[in-house]
């Protein structure tokens, strides 16, 4: 995460047409979760990177590689995605990146031959991707608020289970604990509708907050999780049985997560819809 007096020039709204291209891309390519956030977050850091750069300009009127690739959005993207799969340890051809990437950008077009413009491509996404890796200061493990809003919501979910499981034991005066594992993994087998409607809600509240780069650069990750998944909570009309402040000190806690906190990313995420039709996003990801 940035440091939050850079927060100001972060931008809320990203480039859409990249993160669509991003989110559609990936489905084509059949890309876990985790590999297109990343991706994602990666484009975010990239264009906030060059975004505090000077531009050089050459005395011939030529820009240098690094501005040359934040100005052609084809090649940027394809090299997050490229460089995403690797760092997410989820193998794809090259020439399978660069076919996709080309028929969203060129739909009218047919699919690239390999010919010279095909290996122009390649060979740009080599160059690319050592500037990608610059940009990134060679950090490329992104951590993610998915796992982090799961945990959180198996703790309450767990709870949940938890007591109505044992007022079914103290009836049949049986006094065996399940180990918490036991507990999530037969509460995600028979989860009731009411949560599996809480987790979608937080996981497309979590997808969202990634494509703006402001939530995903300078919030923190238990903040973005306790913010999607408290919206989650309160969209889906469930009785909350304690209070914002509540629920941020038992499930923040550990990780000093003030309630300030989560409200901003709840903040931020309800101004970033107010830009967007709910056409622009896709509400039925598949959770991987």
């Amino acid at each position: 995460n940035m440091s939050s007096n850079s927060s100001q020039e972060v931008p809320l709204i990203p480039n859409m047409s990249a993160i669509q291209f991003l989110r559609q891309t990936s489905s084509m390519l059949d890309l876990p979760i985790r590999t297109t956030a990343t991706a994602v977050v990666y484009f975010h850091r990239f264009n906030v990177f060059m975004s505090n750069q000077e531009k050089n300009i050459h005395v011939d009127g030529s820009i240098n590689a690094q501005d040359a690739l934040y100005t052609n959005e084809e090649l940027l993207t394809t090299t997050c995605l490229q460089l995403a799969c690797k760092a997410t340890e989820v193998p794809r051809k090259v020439r399978d990146l660069v076919n996709v990437g080309y028929r969203y950008y060129h739909p009218n077009s047919t699919t690239l031959n390999v010919n010279e413009s095909y290996f122009r491509m390649r060979s740009s996404l080599v160059t690319s991707e050592l500037l990608l890796v610059r940009a990134l200061g060679f950090d490329l493990e992104i951590e993610l608020p998915f796992a982090y809003c799961l945990n959180v919501l198996r703790g309450l979910g767990s709870v949940r289970y938890f007591i109505t499981d044992e007022a079914r034991k103290q009836s049949k005066r049986h006094h065996h604990h399940p180990a918490q594992k036991e507990i999530w993994k037969r509460m995600e087998h028979d989860m009731d509708p009411e949560m599996s409607t809480i987790a979608r809600l937080a996981w497309m509240y979590v997808w969202d907050s990634l494509c703006s780069p402001k939530i995903a650069l300078t919030h923190s990750i238990p903040g973005i999780g306790l913010g999607c998944l408290y919206l989650a909570l309160r969209t889906s009309n469930v009785e909350m049985s304690m209070s914002m402040n509540e629920y941020v000190d038992l499930w923040g806690a550990s990780e000093n997560i003030s309630v300030q906190a989560v409200r901003n990313v709840i903040t931020d995420l309800l101004e970033f819809y107010d830009h967007f039709p709910v056409s622009h996003f896709d509400t039925n990801e598949t959770v991987q």
